[in-house]
């Protein structure tokens, strides 16, 4: 079945002729995809099946068949029909298809009528759809009708940028449409109203306006000043052409909103330039804008994606928890449901750890105990502890210290600091917790024998720094100081005689 096709070529031109030819045999439009890229190709496969490739023998740093084992790969079947537009001129090769059976494979050549296109697809597939019937109407509708080689259509792929030039006098238009037309497309409006009509009917994809100031019943300030205030126009950059040279004149026109100012009589150079920059200007601008709305969408995917895969992930977890009390062996149900509420805590943690990051994370504080949370993060990691048999002094533990923050998150940064502490010690050394209350914050201190290298000093609270890359993803320090932050608290850490690591932990005390 032939209801997935992937047509890939740099040339809209060829894909489109391509596209129709499939769609005069019956192949449904939505059946065709047409992709000027591999990488897009590649993306586009990831969410779609694919029953033939049609694609470039130009393809950028893959040959035709590393691109189809690509796809086959990734879209995980077992064949993939491709045909390969061969765009190159070799005086050498046939001017007839050339079909591989051993690689399912045909080459066509260029030119690509309707006829040769229809009989190379019937042969590469004999699918009936494409049989000799089908293929009754002449070249006469096919991409070579005109004399242009298929070579140089590459030329007409990308629509020259439409430049509106707004005068009254036929003259000056003249003048600016003879400097431009070799670059751009020129329309015209002789008057500010019908420039208006022209932009607010939105058919035209205006790049730039070039407008005249000095016109009857409309000027072009007030040209301009609707055309800023509709949202239709109000990014398109104007620029003005005028034999107002006085500098209030000038300034009035920046200050409504043009980009720019000519002044009468025209200069050639001048005008091209001007135009030149201020399309390209508004070329990087507009992508910029795509690429940030593309960023803000993969974001908002991003966060839907972990939303989901969390709350999947926590329902067979949920289950194991359940299940530990059915234990008899009390000893290892503990230590599974010890280790299950960490792993749900890992999964909750990563999202809030995104959301901290992006700024839109809603802080929820409440009264919590902060003995009670470090001494479940110190009996987390018991069994480390005593295989290197290193014990914990707590000091300022008699007394209970409450704090106004988030249980999950301050249990995350505990978690994080007295795991590392207990891996960066050497065994039968003792590891020292100190909680004291200081003006308006509870203040936790961990010291532990190990020092940090000195060469990650400076960057151990940022992203991916780590000083075990093999064990740990660098991420544990870096969590920490964001979790810390956005509850209004601070973290830090000093060396002691290049033999001890402090961290000092403040946090807002309730």
């Amino acid at each position: 079945m032939l209801d997935h096709i992937l047509i890939v070529d740099e040339s809209r031109l060829v894909r489109e002729a391509l596209a129709k030819i499939l769609c005069s045999c019956g192949i449904d439009k939505s059946a065709i995809a047409c992709i000027e890229s591999v990488e897009d190709a590649i993306e586009y496969a990831e969410f779609s099946a694919i029953s033939l490739l049609i694609c470039s023998d130009k393809l950028i740093n893959i040959t035709p068949f590393s691109f189809r084992d690509e796809l086959i790969n990734l879209v995980n079947i077992t064949q993939l029909p491709l045909m390969i537009l061969a765009h190159q001129d070799d005086p050498k090769a046939p001017e007839k298809s050339t079909k591989d059976i051993t690689t399912n494979s045909l080459t066509l050549r260029a030119p690509f009528t309707k006829k040769k296109v229809i009989s190379a697809l019937f042969e590469l597939t004999q699918a009936p759809i494409f049989s000799t019937d089908t293929a009754q109407e002449t070249t006469s509708n096919s991409l070579a009708s005109t004399s242009v080689p298929i070579k140089e259509t590459s030329s007409l792929v990308e629509q020259k940028p439409i430049v509106l030039v707004v005068d009254d006098e036929s003259s000056n238009i003249d003048v600016a449409a003879g400097n431009l037309r070799c670059s751009y497309r020129v329309m015209a409006a002789k008057s500010g109203e019908h420039a208006l009509r022209i932009v607010n009917s939105n058919k035209h994809n205006i790049a730039l306006i070039l407008l005249d100031i000095m016109m009857p019943e409309m000027d072009g300030y007030h040209v301009c000043t609707k055309l800023k205030a509709h949202a239709i126009s109000h990014h398109i950059p104007v620029i003005f052409l005028s034999a107002k040279a006085l500098v209030d004149d000038i300034k009035y026109g920046f200050d409504i909103g043009a980009v720019d100012y000519i002044t009468k009589p025209l200069n050639g150079d001048l005008l091209r330039a001007r135009v030149a920059t201020h399309i390209r200007l508004q070329q990087q601008k507009m992508a910029l804008a795509e690429q940030v709305a593309t960023l803000e969408e993969n974001a908002k995917l991003r966060e839907d994606i972990e939303k989901i895969t969390h709350h999947d992930l926590k329902a067979p977890l949920s289950n194991i928890l359940f299940e530990t009390y059915h234990l008899e062996d009390k000893k290892a149900a503990k230590s599974i449901n010890r280790a299950v509420n960490n792993v749900v805590n890992m999964i909750n943690n990563s999202l809030n750890l995104y959301k901290i990051e992006q700024g839109i994370y809603t802080l929820v504080p409440q009264v919590t105990n902060l003995n009670t949370l470090i001494n479940d993060a110190i009996n987390a990691v018991t069994k480390n502890s005593n295989e290197k048999n290193i014990h914990f002094d707590l000091s300022g533990f008699d007394t209970e210290h409450f704090i106004l923050a988030e249980p999950l998150l301050c249990l995350s940064i505990f978690n994080n600091l007295i795991k590392n502490a207990v891996e960066a010690s050497p065994a039968n050394h003792n590891i020292v917790l100190i909680l004291t209350r200081e003006d308006e914050q509870v203040s936790f201190r961990l010291t532990n024998y190990g020092v940090i290298p000195a060469a990650m000093r400076s960057t151990l609270f940022d992203k991916y720094s780590s000083s075990n890359h093999s064990a740990g993803t660098g991420l544990g320090t870096y969590s920490a100081k964001l979790m810390t932050q956005v509850q209004q608290g601070d973290i830090s850490f000093d060396i002691i005689d290049e033999q001890k690591t402090q961290f000092t932990v403040k946090l807002p005390s309730a």
